[in-house]
């Protein structure tokens, strides 16, 4: 049987906006509440999410991804909005988001999904919704603690200025009880007009 390895293709983080989001991260901790944190290594804008892959299917998948970020635009993002999935009222995932997402990671994500779909993936079905995930709820929040962290994150200083965020990686997540650790496969940077 060939070796799989679980995937996914994501934009690294600008510093300052990495930065910025382990402050908020660090305000967040302060509250004590039943959220697993993201590591600060793992803090990452997902364009795909690939699932189990055929390593011997990698190599065609970088060249394919090599040539298509050759014709990209690296995306100008403001990271300045916050939100939880599936919800407010029970929420298991706390994120950092844009409130609005420009044609160029429109067109970016799109390029991503359509070179792998040349290898078999099949994009998922839900709407594509970008973020950066801060953590996991690990238990049901009261009302009292989604309360707290509404009004955490309201007042969070989130990062001021656009950013470019120019470096696209694949990588390789390695699942484990506590948390996943990521390893880059390949790194490729794209160009900003």
């Amino acid at each position: 049987m060939n070796e799989q390895w679980r995937c996914f293709i994501a934009l690294d983080l600008p510093a300052g906006c990495h930065a910025q989001l382990l402050a908020i991260q660090a305000d967040l901790r302060r509250l004590k509440l039943p959220i697993r944190w993201s590591k600060p290594e793992n803090l990452h804008l997902t364009l795909q999410f690939l699932g189990n892959v055929a390593v011997d299917c990698l190599p065609s998948l970088q060249q394919s991804l090599s040539t298509i970020l050759a014709t990209q635009t690296a995306p100008i993002l403001s990271c300045n909005t916050w939100g939880y999935f599936p919800n407010a009222s029970q929420p298991s995932v706390v994120w950092a988001g844009f409130e609005q997402w420009p044609a160029q990671l429109l067109q970016l994500q799109q390029a991503i999904v359509a070179c792998s779909s040349h290898i078999g993936i099949v994009a998922e079905t839900r709407p594509w919704h970008p973020h950066i995930t801060l953590g996991y709820v690990s238990a049901q929040l009261t009302k009292q603690q989604r309360e707290a962290l509404a009004s955490q994150l309201q007042a969070s200083q989130w990062p001021a200025n656009p950013a470019v965020y120019s470096t696209c990686q694949l990588i390789r997540s390695n699942t484990q009880p506590q948390a996943s650790s990521y390893q880059a496969i390949e790194t490729w940077s794209i160009d900003h007009a």
